[in-house]
């Protein structure tokens, strides 16, 4: 290369990463993905030496680093990392295809191509590991198309860019393949050559093990092989990924990877422009090792998740070139040339609408879900939300952290039977501490791929939450916002003689001496040892009375005693209320004026049916709290 055609390169490369990061900085996204919120999540409230993911080791760590440097806040400062990444990786790949060909115009259609594809623009302006990973691919890509191994700073430039690329994606590590293929002829040949190649490889695998060896060491502390195995392959072996690919999501993805709805049509009118000018202009196809690179990864995430566009962007900076090779071929007023623009500007039209809709906030739907939900709920109450964004959206933008999923809760106890179970002792919890549940219309109807993956149908759902649903009020939403209903806190459900009539399980309450049996429409307590019930916390303004319907079946007792709690669990004879009653089933209306000290609010009510019990049993039919 001459020193002019170097002065090009180097100013070309420059202008093309500042205009790229212009339009990136332009059109950062304010619509975020489930793994972007995650991330962010993530680096805002962990610790660094929980933010260590095996799939990325390095992510979450230079996301803390760059967040504790910025003096933003911690969504914008990752993604104005991503921004700069992606665009110096924007002025790599030019300065890469222009030191092959020597031509401005093709370097820029592969530097552009590249950068305003889709799906490298999208993750560019929004929170995600991907740039990065494929800014060292592209370096990776820079040292090994024109390598030096003799040169002690090309050696350390391709280790650390190797373990860059797998440390920031380990699917990387699939880079080793192209390049044995790459280094095969100097590897044969011997001599410094050979041992440049082995220093640099050995080197970028030196830096990935160690990083592996100090975080699992030293930083997580496993003591054991199981520990250890199970964080690095426990995300792996969930079984989300590897095995579903079809030809439709093979298609899709990568249709989407090069614009977002015509980018079907964009792909075949490129690819077949390609084409032809590799068979008018007889150019040989680009070096066999990058054929190879190009094999080994579409073979590779065909099977992984193929309808995923960000698997594919590591593949574009390899697909571009091969794309534009035959246009080097040709004067820069050829048609062909002008073509390839023209598809470039189009598809650039087409990806900046789409990315600027797909980030604006003003038409998130999932952000106007959340605050849908946080306005019609209180920071106790239990939400419980369809399997997706609403996990994320619910804390980051409303700082809600009691929500819960069927997928959050089949992950976190390892089966549906168990995260039934998880369900049903948060929904009882939440009622006991006073406060209500939240259910989305969509928790009950779990995603194709939820029922697919664990046989889960929507009527196991509905049967795991079956005690609620009768008790469930519709919930006021906005316009388009999905269906809420309610379960209302124990304190609303007494007041409005929801308990009127008390059947199913007894939820939230608490029994003393006693196992509650549904039994003729009510809750039966065997008598024996002074038998208690007691309410869920209530919280509600004091009622003028209680009144209860109950039935003594073979009791020696018939008194008994209504306690108003003066604190939560606490009950004494100074705020308490006898009565007596007969055999057989009655309504008594308890005057809760008797109490000399009545407190102002009623925060608990606890029921002892006898005195001294000894025998026989005890029905409580209804319970209601009156004002008037």
């Amino acid at each position: 290369m001459t020193a002019q055609q170097l002065r090009t390169m180097r100013l070309v490369s420059l202008c093309t990463a500042v205009l790229t990061l212009v339009v990136y900085l332009s059109t950062l996204t304010h619509v975020h993905t489930f793994d972007a919120l995650s991330y962010i999540l993530d680096v805002s409230r962990k610790p660094w030496q929980q933010l260590f993911h095996p799939h990325h080791l390095a992510y979450g760590p230079f996301g803390a680093m760059i967040a504790s440097l910025s003096q933003t806040d911690t969504a914008t400062a990752l993604q104005l990392a991503n921004a700069v990444a992606g665009s110096i990786g924007s002025g790599l790949l030019f300065a890469t295809v222009y030191r092959r060909w020597h031509r401005v115009d093709v370097a820029l259609l592969a530097a552009f191509s590249c950068a305003f594809s889709y799906a490298y623009w999208y993750y560019a302006v929004e929170v995600e590991v991907y740039t990065l990973a494929t800014l060292c691919i592209i370096a990776v890509l820079w040292l090994a198309m024109d390598p030096a191994p003799a040169r002690v700073r090309w050696r350390v430039g391709l280790a650390v860019a190797l373990a860059g690329a797998v440390l920031f994606h380990q699917t990387n590590a699939l880079l080793a393949i192209p390049l044995v293929v790459r280094a095969w002829p100097d590897l044969r040949a011997g001599g410094i050559a050979r041992r440049g190649w082995l220093i640099a490889g050995a080197g970028g695998v030196a830096m990935v093990v160690l990083a592996y060896a100090w975080v699992m060491g030293i930083v997580s502390g496993f003591t054991t092989y199981s520990a250890a195995h199970q964080w690095l392959f426990d995300y792996v072996d969930s079984g989300w990924w590897g095995g579903r690919a079809t030809l439709t999501d093979i298609r899709d993805g990568l249709a989407d990877t090069v614009a977002a709805g015509w980018g079907g049509y964009l792909a075949v009118a490129t690819v077949v422009l390609s084409a032809l000018s590799y068979w008018s202009t007889r150019t040989r196809l680009e070096q066999p090792w990058l054929v190879v690179w190009m094999v080994t990864y579409g073979v590779f995430f065909s099977w992984w998740e193929p309808d995923n566009i960000e698997f594919w962007i590591a593949t574009t900076p390899i697909a571009v070139m091969f794309l534009v090779a035959p246009l080097a071929q040709v004067a820069r007023t050829d048609r062909r040339v002008l073509i390839a623009f023209a598809l470039l500007l189009t598809s650039f039209a087409v990806n900046l609408t789409a990315i600027r809709v797909r980030g604006d906030a003003q038409t998130d739907l999932q952000r106007r879900i959340a605050l849908a939900v946080a306005e019609a709920s209180q920071p106790a109450d239990l939400v419980l939300v369809p399997d997706g964004l609403q996990e994320l959206y619910l804390p980051y933008y409303q700082h809600r952290e009691h929500f819960l999923s069927v997928n959050a809760a089949i992950a976190a106890q390892g089966s549906w039977e168990a995260g039934c179970a998880s369900i049903q002792e948060s929904i009882l919890q939440t009622h006991r501490a006073g406060a209500a549940v939240l259910l989305a219309s969509d928790f009950l109807t779990p995603s194709e791929t939820m029922q697919q993956r664990y046989g889960l149908s929507p009527q196991a759902v509905s049967d795991c939450v079956a005690d609620i649903l009768p008790l469930l009020e519709d919930v006021p939403m906005p316009a388009g916002v999905p269906a809420h209903t309610r379960l209302p806190n124990a304190g609303a459900l007494l007041s409005s003689d929801r308990w009127a009539v008390l059947t199913g399980t007894p939820l939230g309450w608490m029994w003393g001496n006693a196992t509650p049996q549904p039994a003729d429409a009510g809750w039966q307590l065997g008598v024996s040892l002074d038998p208690s019930i007691t309410t869920p916390i209530l919280d509600r303004a004091m009622p003028k009375r209680v009144v209860m319907t109950i039935a003594a079946t073979g009791t020696a007792d018939r008194r008994g005693q209504l306690f108003v709690a003066t604190a939560l669990n606490q009950f004494d004879e100074a705020h308490a209320v006898a009565w007596t009653y007969g055999e057989g089933r009655q309504t008594i209306a308890i005057e809760l004026g008797q109490i000399s000290a009545l407190p102002s609010r009623l925060i608990q009510l606890r029921i002892d049916p006898v005195a001294d019990g000894a025998g026989g049993s005890v029905t409580l039919y209804g319970i209601s709290l009156e004002y008037k």
